[in-house]
């Protein structure tokens, strides 16, 4: 069995110009007077002429592919000229049916059709000539069976090729069409994270140059809360510098700015609630002791859960979901959960006001982290992702 597969898979590996020259070959071999006896009464006998026909009846089959209609000109003529001439019959004929399937596989509809009423013609002509006082209409239309069943083949594997290249083609302007979406998806939502971490340095440099005028007045007067005011710029200084370390690989919209600091995890409480009201129940669990994030990773965070519970929402049905964050010393580790019908392609689609998995996803590398997603084995879908901090502990609360 596997000497037979491997057989198979030579053989549509070879070159099918080859196939079609041997095939020519052995069929003008096998088609020769010298080779074939030709045993049946005819009007003349076989000489130099009938052998130039059958190799003009033959050879060209070589070229099937390529001038399907040269071919059939060529066979078809040879063969009429053949049976008028009074030659006996030959297998070579068979190099016509060849040429009539292939000009009917590899050729335009219309050359086709004209192929068929020209053989229909060269038939009658050779049939009629050939068969003289013995013709009878059986053999005539046993022929036009034969030549059409070859004809109507072609013509079913040409529809079927077409049919075949068009599906290829469309498969190939869909990929390209869900490639260009992605890319403007990951474009957009880049855009959308630039804008608000460019609000976030935004509100720590208003910060800052509030608390520098603040120590400027009290300087002299109150050293002491001066100097706290300064070790307060110097930390929001720092933020301010590594939001913008990340916010420089976020292709960012000019012209576009809000005025207002975005949410955090200290508006998770009122982001459950409005999913509670919207009909799914929410856990939430807090582990570790939570501490004062930075302001761009404290936003992440929260569009994380957010986007996550937004796609539970619209996709889970039925269910319930749970949020743990983790706070660690060097890393804040988010889980949410649903026990949902959702299944895994869900977030790979764009939900989540037409981003879903990519916001997440951009969000996450922002800071070098990790973001896992799919379908839980009992049923319901999981999102965790890992956010690395660097210097926590200048932020942590006493």
């Amino acid at each position: 069995m596997k000497q037979q597969l491997g057989i198979q898979a030579r053989l549509r590996r070879l070159d099918p110009r080859l196939v079609d020259g041997l095939l020519g070959l052995v069929l003008a071999i096998v088609s020769l007077p010298a080779v074939m006896p030709l045993i049946e009464e005819s009007r003349r006998d076989a000489d130099g002429w009938s052998i130039a026909l059958i190799l003009l009846m033959t050879l060209p089959i070589a070229f099937r592919r390529v001038a399907p209609d040269v071919v059939m000109v060529t066979t078809g003529a040879a063969t009429v000229a053949y049976y008028t001439l009074g030659y006996p019959d030959t297998l070579a004929a068979i190099g016509t049916l060849i040429a009539l399937y292939s000009v009917a596989a590899h050729g335009n509809r219309r050359l086709a059709v004209q192929a068929l009423i020209g053989t229909a013609i060269g038939l009658s002509i050779s049939v009629l000539v050939a068969e003289s006082g013995e013709f009878t209409p059986q053999i005539l239309v046993s022929n036009y069976i034969i030549y059409g069943t070859a004809w109507v083949i072609g013509d079913n594997m040409r529809t079927r090729r077409a049919y075949t290249q068009e599906l290829e083609a469309r498969a190939e302007r869909l990929e390209g069409e869900r490639e260009t979406q992605s890319r403007e998806a990951v474009i957009e939502e880049r855009r959308r994270i630039a804008r608000e971490m460019h609000d976030v340095v935004a509100h720590n440099v208003s910060v800052m140059v509030v608390q520098a005028g603040a120590a400027r007045r009290i300087i002299e007067s109150k050293p002491e809360q001066a100097r706290d005011a300064l070790s307060s710029i110097e930390m929001t200084g720092r933020q301010a510098l590594t939001e913008m370390r990340r916010l420089t690989g976020v292709l960012r919209r000019e012209g576009e700015a809000y005025k207002t600091p975005q949410p955090g995890l200290g508006y998770l409480e009122k982001l459950i609630e409005q999913t509670r009201e919207a009909g799914l129940p929410v856990e939430v669990t807090i582990e570790g002791q939570p501490y004062e994030l930075p302001q761009g990773a404290d936003l992440s965070a929260f569009r994380i859960v957010q986007e996550a519970l937004t796609n539970s929402l619209k996709h889970a049905g039925p269910s319930h979901a749970s949020v743990c964050i983790k706070y660690s010393p060097n890393k804040l580790e988010l889980r949410v959960t649903d026990n949902g019908r959702g299944a895994a392609e869900r977030l790979s689609n764009g939900s989540a006001g037409g981003h879903g998995l990519v916001g997440m996803r951009e969000r996450v590398a922002m800071f070098g982290g990790d973001l896992k997603s799919g379908p839980l084995p009992g049923g319901g879908y999981e999102v965790q992702a890992t956010l690395p901090l660097e210097t926590v502990g200048k932020w942590s609360r006493s």
